[in-house]
């Protein structure tokens, strides 16, 4: 397993592999996306909407099948063994319209349906109002498996991996800043539902 850590990937394929190992052995996986629902917590709609938005030039067989590959990603919440996995979503994510209100409804009842039925899931909300955060950066994904930890970065055009312990270091500060600033687990899943309840009358 270390070597997965320490290895860089010289190809798409290899770094795809890698991190997918990387998540797969992860024992405490901790994710920030300030602009979307993370991409482990997606629905294959609401997953479709976000990569042809953010990638418009893909072929749509791409798209359906990068959908499917982020869906399939929730089966490791069940993975056997000590797991903890946090997810901080900004609220205003929960309010941006991903593939039409009624997909951006059928995912945050996803959601709610992932974190009551997965116990090693936390879900927070970080509210609107909050001050300046580290956060602002963009999103990020913390790992650490066996002692070992890496930060997982992407951008429009790349991502990397990194594992460096000063890169490790200023995300992991990032990620107590904002779990600081974040509603409780109780507070944001009934701000998740109040959300959804309120798309679902919209679209009645």
């Amino acid at each position: 397993m270390t070597a997965i850590f320490e290895t860089p990937a010289e190809t798409l394929g290899e770094h795809i592999a890698r991190l997918a190992a990387i998540e797969s052995e992860a024992d405490t996986v901790q994710l920030w996306q300030p602009m979307l629902i993370p991409g482990l917590l997606q629905t294959h709609a609401y997953a479709a909407a976000s990569i042809h938005a953010l990638a418009p030039a893909l072929p749509l067989d791409v798209v359906d099948h990068r959908a499917d590959l982020r869906q399939q990603r929730i089966d490791h919440l069940g993975r056997p063994g000590a797991r903890s996995i946090t997810a901080i979503i900004d609220e205003a994510a929960l309010y941006r319209p991903v593939g039409g209100y009624a997909t951006l409804a059928a995912q945050l009842e996803h959601l709610l349906a992932v974190e009551a039925l997965q116990p090693s899931l936390t879900i927070r909300v970080l509210p609107q109002g909050s001050e300046a955060h580290p956060g602002l950066a963009g999103a990020f994904t913390l790992y650490r498996a066996a002692g070992k930890r890496a930060v997982f970065v992407e951008a429009l055009t790349e991502s990397v991996i990194r594992t460096r312990p000063e890169d490790v270091a200023a995300y992991s500060s990032a990620w107590d800043r904002l779990l600081g600033l974040a509603l409780s687990a109780r507070e944001s899943v009934a701000l998740i539902d109040g959300t959804r309840g309120t798309l679902c009358r919209r679209s009645n």
